[in-house]
């Protein structure tokens, strides 16, 4: 079954616009299919994955997240996402929200996610092929290996992560 997206405006807010993915429809320039990623920090250390080499920029590293589908709460897709991705399962009152950004057609929410102990990861295959916990120096020093989002939006939020 095709997955669908809300097109929302630069602030979030639904459009009333759809988009089916890999149509092939390019988005128009303003709009953007919301997506979320949650950083998880386990005491001062960072939860990354490594994308599957298939996906674009495939064996970069990120953090859990993806796209949100038609009809689902930003939110919702955010602990959705987080659980399929490495099998964290969480509520909304364990996330913080970090903020959004807007670019090439993509409104990137981020949430934040505190531990106090890394717990046993289930991996989806399809999208993620390994994962590590790093520190802030540690990441920064590998910044050639995330993806240019992941990258982007650390440095947007890196003070509230291990501020």
């Amino acid at each position: 079954m095709a997955e669908i997206w809300d097109i929302v405006d630069k602030d979030g807010h639904d459009t009333g616009m759809r988009c089916i993915r890999g149509e092939g429809k390019k988005i128009p320039n303003g709009l953007y299919h919301p997506c979320v990623e949650i950083w998880v920090v386990i005491d001062d250390r960072l939860l990354i994955t490594q994308r599957h080499p298939d996906k674009h920029e495939g064996l970069k590293y990120d953090v859990p997240g993806g796209a949100v589908v038609s009809g689902e709460a930003i939110s919702d897709g955010a602990m959705r996402e987080l659980y399929e991705e490495v099998g964290i399962l969480t509520s909304l009152s364990e996330l913080v929200y970090l903020g959004a950004l807007a670019v090439d057609n993509v409104y990137a929410a981020s949430y934040l996610l505190r531990l106090d102990s890394l717990p046993t990861l289930t991996l989806q295959a399809a999208e993620v092929v390994g994962y590590k916990t790093v520190t802030a120096e540690e990441l920064e020093n590998m910044s050639a290996e995330l993806t240019k989002g992941t990258w982007r939006r650390y440095n947007l939020y890196k003070n509230k992560l291990f501020g």
